[in-house]
């Protein structure tokens, strides 16, 4: 009997357990809440909220940007989070996708990301397109994410909590149209 479980459980392993599912809050380009719980997407790095890119006479908001395209991303389907790394912050890192599609892949597609070297290449090919089609933040000038985020000193949760409530009330006024 031990045998057969054990050949029955090779054969038809379990699915993944999804940790997280449902409607998340975007907090910025990488970062979702659900509810109490954050997340952080996994493999990828997103300019801040308030990260700006370019150079004088053409600067843009690619933290924006990038916040705006997670939620649009987001607001696609149903979006399932598998924890699968702790990152040393205080936010998980987590395998997410809306409908079965890649949350992280797509922000790289857009250029609105870059891959987190330090955790392997999933993404190299794809941010080289996306650099070479000089999508997002490759469009110009731009500094790492990761550097901008150790270089600027922000007490930007009541920002981050004034910008959610407006796209809420954009996302709201669109939906009414």
């Amino acid at each position: 009997m031990k045998h057969l479980l054990a050949i029955l459980a090779l054969a038809f392993p379990l699915t993944a357990h999804a940790d997280l599912a449902g409607d998340p809050m975007v907090l910025d380009g990488d970062t979702m809440s659900f509810g109490e719980k954050k997340v952080d997407l996994f493999g990828v790095h997103a300019p801040t909220i308030t990260q700006t890119c370019g150079e004088s006479g053409n600067v843009w908001s690619c933290g924006w940007e990038a916040v705006l395209h997670l939620e649009e991303l987001v607001s696609a389907g149903n979006v399932v989070c598998v924890e699968v790394a702790d990152s040393g912050s205080p936010n998980p890192l987590a395998r997410c996708t809306a409908d079965g599609v890649d949350l992280a892949g797509q922000m790289i597609d857009a250029g609105l990301a870059v891959r987190d070297e330090t955790l392997g290449d999933d993404y190299a090919e794809r941010e080289l397109a996306a650099a070479n089609d000089e999508r997002g933040i490759w469009s110009g000038p731009f500094m790492d994410p990761v550097q901008w985020a150790e270089r600027t000193v922000c007490a930007c949760s009541a920002r981050k909590k004034a910008l959610a409530e407006t796209a809420a009330l954009l996302k709201d006024e669109e939906a009414a149209e």
